[in-house]
Parts: structure tokens; C-alpha cells; sequence
């Protein structure tokens, strides 16, 4: 943890590891959900604005920790292209991937592929958040590898806890 003793996070480290656990939960077992018809609709409602919600939170207070003790804001956790001109893209380190979540344009917890069919069968989570963004004036494109993310985050909390 950082060496400034009287930095403490203003969140509640305990509430962001409860929210995290149940965003792991909604992105692992949508589609299991999605499969019993009495829930499929509150699936196709609820789903992708559940994530989101929880994503932008868990990125929000996951940047105030990382302000406190950046141990692992240079890992990585998927792939950046700050500019959609040029196909070449860079690794996305933890810090710049809770920027990107929070500053997000358009975030996709799944993939649409080329035929996107049905809303349940293009929700299909396969590991990986897409954001779309603004930076500099630039389209941006982000691929966050959320298993990453996600030990990321809970390596992170976890030196709060230990106080």
C-alpha cells in the first residue's frame, strides 16, 4: 500500500468487493439465465444496464484505490486502439481500462459478430467488455479482457482489507 499512512479510500472496500462478485456473476450466468423462459425476459431487460452499472462503479472506486496505491495500474487487461484511422493497437493497463469504462461512449458486455440474430443470441458473453470511446478528438476502441480486470481488482481491494 502506499507509504502516505493517512490515505484511506473513501469507498467501502467490502461493498466494492460484494459488487464486483456480483458482476462476475451477471456477465458468467446470463446466458444460463437467459435459457429458462420465466426469466428471459428480465434477462433481455435488466442485463446490459446491470453491467453497466456495476462495471462503471467498480471502475470508479477501483481508480480512487489506485490513486492510493498503484501496485497494479500497470498490469494488463486487454488491448486500446486510441485511434480507429490506424489498425495498430497497444496493451491496456488496469489503470487505463477503469478510465476508459468511465469516460465510455458505449459499452458492450458481449460480442454482436457480423449477424447479430436475435437479442438473446447476441448476447452472448465470451470474456471480454467492449467500450467505445472519445479521446483527443479520436474514436477509440477498447477490448477489456475482464477475467484480467477483475483479479485486477480484487488483488487491489484486497490490500485495503488488510488494515
Amino acid at each position: 500500500m502506499a507509504d502516505d499512512t493517512d490515505a484511506a479510500p473513501l469507498i467501502d472496500v467490502a461493498g466494492l468487493r460484494r459488487d464486483l462478485y456480483r458482476l462476475i456473476a451477471l456477465l458468467l450466468a446470463d446466458e444460463r439465465v437467459a435459457e429458462v423462459d420465466a426469466f428471459r425476459e428480465l434477462a433481455d431487460v435488466h442485463h446490459e444496464a446491470e453491467v453497466n452499472r456495476l462495471l462503471i462503479w467498480v471502475a470508479i472506486a477501483v481508480r480512487q484505490l489506485l490513486d492510493l496505491d498503484d501496485t497494479t495500474a500497470k498490469r494488463t487487461c486487454g488491448q486500446l486502439w486510441p485511434d480507429l484511422r490506424r489498425e495498430a493497437s497497444q496493451d491496456l493497463t488496469f489503470r487505463d481500462a477503469c478510465n476508459k469504462i468511465i469516460h465510455a461512449v458505449e459499452i458492450t458486455p458481449y460480442d454482436l459478430g457480423d449477424d447479430p440474430g436475435t437479442i438473446r443470441d447476441r448476447a452472448r458473453y465470451d470474456g471480454e467488455i467492449r467500450i467505445r470511446g472519445r479521446w483527443r478528438g479520436q474514436s477509440t476502441r477498447t477490448v477489456v479482457d475482464f477475467r484480467q480486470f477483475a483479479e485486477c481488482c480484487t488483488v487491489l481491494s484486497s490490500e485495503f482489507l488488510k488494515d
